[in-house]
Formats: C-alpha cells, sequence, structure tokens
C-alpha cells in the first residue's frame, strides 16, 4: 500500500471523522456556555492556537471562509473570554467526543502511535493551523484521545494542503467553492453574491487542485512502511465504522 492508497482510503475518515465533534449537540451547547455562538465558538476553538492575531490571519489560515465572518466572530470569541479557554473547551468537547463515538475498540494504541508518526512527519510549510495544533501541548491522556487529537491533526494538514493546491492551479478559495459545491456552500462560508465570473477552466482547474491535495497529503505517510500503512487504514476503517453505527442510533 502506497502513501497514495492511504490517501484515497482515509480521505472520508481524516475530513469527516476529524471534524465530527463539531456538529454535536453538546459542543454547540459547550460553546453556549461560553457565551458563544456558533461561529465564534468554531474559530475561537479551531484558530485559537494561533494566538491574539488580527481577524486577517485566521481569514488567512481558514482561507475558504469570507474575510467579514471571520473577523465578526473571531471579535466575538475574543470579548467572550481568553483564547486559551475557547480552545480549551474545544479540545475537550473533541476528546469527550471520540471515547463517546469510537473509545471501545480494540487496536487504538497502536493507531495512536501510527497516526502519530505521520503527524511528526508531515511537512508544516504553508499549513499555519497544521503548525500550531501540532506544537499545542496535548493533554495528559490515554490511546483515544491521541487518535482523536492526531486525525483533528491530520485533518488540519489536509486542509492547509487544498489551500496551497487551490492557489498553485490559480483559483482563489471562493471560485474554487464556487467551481465545485457552487453558491450554497460559498453562503453557508459567509461569502456573498455578487459572484466573480468563472473562467472557462475553473471546473478542470478545480479537479487538478484535488488531485494535488492528494498528492500534498500523502507525502508524510511515506515514513511508514507498506504494513504499516495497511495496518494504519485498517484500524482507521474500524474508527469509521464505530462512527457509522453512531450515526445510525
Amino acid at each position: 500500500m502506497t502513501p497514495d492508497d492511504v490517501v484515497r482510503h482515509t480521505e472520508h475518515v481524516v475530513t469527516g471523522v476529524g471534524a465530527a465533534f463539531g456538529s454535536d449537540p453538546l459542543y454547540r451547547a459547550r460553546g453556549e456556555s461560553l457565551g458563544l455562538s456558533r461561529w465564534p465558538f468554531y474559530f475561537g476553538g479551531r484558530a485559537g492556537v494561533l494566538g491574539e492575531v488580527d481577524a486577517d490571519v485566521v481569514a488567512a489560515a481558514c482561507g475558504f471562509f469570507a474575510p467579514n465572518l471571520v473577523r465578526e466572530a473571531w471579535s466575538a470569541a475574543r470579548a467572550a473570554t481568553s483564547l486559551a479557554t475557547v480552545v480549551n473547551a474545544d479540545v475537550e468537547e473533541c476528546l469527550r467526543w471520540a471515547r463517546r463515538v469510537y473509545g471501545h475498540l480494540a487496536g487504538l494504541e497502536r493507531l495512536a502511535h501510527l497516526a502519530e508518526q505521520v503527524v511528526e512527519a508531515a511537512d508544516p510549510a504553508g499549513r499555519p493551523l497544521f503548525a500550531a495544533w501540532r506544537s499545542h501541548p496535548s493533554p495528559a491522556c490515554d490511546a483515544v484521545d491521541r487518535v482523536a487529537l492526531a486525525l483533528l491533526r491530520l485533518r488540519e494538514h489536509r486542509g492547509g494542503s487544498h489551500l496551497i493546491a487551490v492557489l498553485a492551479v490559480g483559483l482563489t478559495p471562493l471560485t474554487a467553492i464556487l467551481a465545485g459545491p457552487g453558491t450554497d456552500k460559498a453562503v453557508a462560508n459567509g461569502w456573498r453574491p455578487p459572484w466573480p465570473a468563472l473562467p472557462s477552466t475553473a471546473r478542470s482547474a478545480r479537479d487538478k487542485a484535488a488531485r494535488l491535495t492528494d498528492e500534498l497529503a500523502a507525502a508524510p505517510y511515506a515514513c511508514l512502511g507498506p504494513t504499516d500503512r495497511l495496518e494504519l487504514v485498517d484500524l482507521l476503517d474500524q474508527v469509521n465504522e464505530a462512527y457509522e453505527r453512531f450515526r445510525r442510533r
């Protein structure tokens, strides 16, 4: 199994399971307990690891959200409480959700070990959120917590890789959204019309960006041998199966 194979088999786990805790009603309730609505808790929790930076820095790092949405949410988060408090709450909710959904699985110690090797091997260049999350101190935690944090970090690595790829093929974050998911997704991410005209090459450029994203995201998996990569995929499949069972409950 090659690094490219790993990415093709696990993208849905890294991007889906790695972020699913943010859709849990208990996550939203935690934000409300801090006086934060949806977007302030999201940006404060996700980007608070960058520190007391200007909202333009957060918008640049997150990439695919309208700067006005980011600025309003970031200002609200900083006004409500300290960023450290928001980040800590975000991490606690991430770990709580993981324990509830797949904490019963066997093999989590091995999965944590393999996933953490990939995290350490990943290139942080051009990926400020990944770099900040990787350097953020992890709480003293057991195997399921380590897996949850590794998935969070790998998701940020892939997200940063996607932003790099989009810019490399000549698109902007907004035109990449319009050429793919479309205006509904653009509106959901805070953008508003009038929409920029898309060049005739926009969709093919977006396809090229998707392939480049996979290539960039695959690079750190080269730190594992083929057998370890196969084991990692099998263990992540078990996490995904547990998640799907949880969703159907």
